[in-house]
Order: structure tokens, then C-alpha cells, then sequence
């Protein structure tokens, strides 16, 4: 199965410090970050980050739901981040279930 998957940061509205911010960066952020590039240099995956918001979103294809999410959560960011999590259809099978529905709506 293909889906579609978004993580974005959850704004806890804590104040942090400026060394605290860096090494949630460094612990946490960064090695997600990179974990994305080579799954997706991979072939894994395609995606990249959100313009000017902190997440990211990316296509993958799983054998199933349970494949998917062991995935998602050997990322660092996992319990740090919203994550939306998408099942895609073909567009080769929409593309047939339309022409049937179009065919249906016309012998009415």
C-alpha cells in the first residue's frame, strides 16, 4: 500500500533556552532529518520538509499498516511530532472506478 505521511512539531509552549533548543536539534531533529534523506536517497521514500514550517511529509509504499508504523517510529522525532498518516489509492484504480461510475451515470 502507498501512503501519504506529514509530521510537524508539536509546540508544547514551553520557553526553552537557546542551549536547550540546540540539542533537542542535535538529539533529536537533525538525526530524523537525516534518517528521511537516506531512506528517500534509498529509494524508501519521496518527500522533503515543509517551506517554512518544522515537519516534513513524504510518500512510502508498506507492505502494511504494521510495516508503516515500525518505520515511522524509528524515527528520533516520533514522540515529539504530530503525525497524519494518509492511505493513497492508484490513480490507475480511480481512473478505472470513475470510467465505471461515468458508465453507470450514463445508462440511467
Amino acid at each position: 500500500m502507498r501512503y501519504l505521511v506529514t509530521m510537524e512539531s508539536v509546540d508544547t509552549g514551553e520557553a526553552s533556552s537557546p542551549a536547550e533548543q540546540a540539542a533537542f536539534l542535535e538529539a533529536i531533529v537533525v538525526p530524523s532529518l537525516q534518517a528521511l534523506k537516506d531512506w528517500e536517497d534509498s529509494g524508501k521514500i519521496r518527500g522533503g520538509a515543509l517551506s517554512g514550517r518544522r515537519g516534513a511529509a513524504f510518500v512510502v509504499d508498506a507492505a502494511s499498516n504494521e510495516e508503516l508504523g515500525d518505520l515511522v517510529q524509528q524515527l528520533p522525532v516520533w514522540g515529539t511530532a504530530e503525525v497524519e498518516i494518509t492511505p493513497l489509492v492508484s490513480f490507475e484504480h480511480v481512473v478505472k472506478a470513475t470510467g465505471e461510475t461515468v458508465s453507470m451515470l450514463k445508462s440511467m
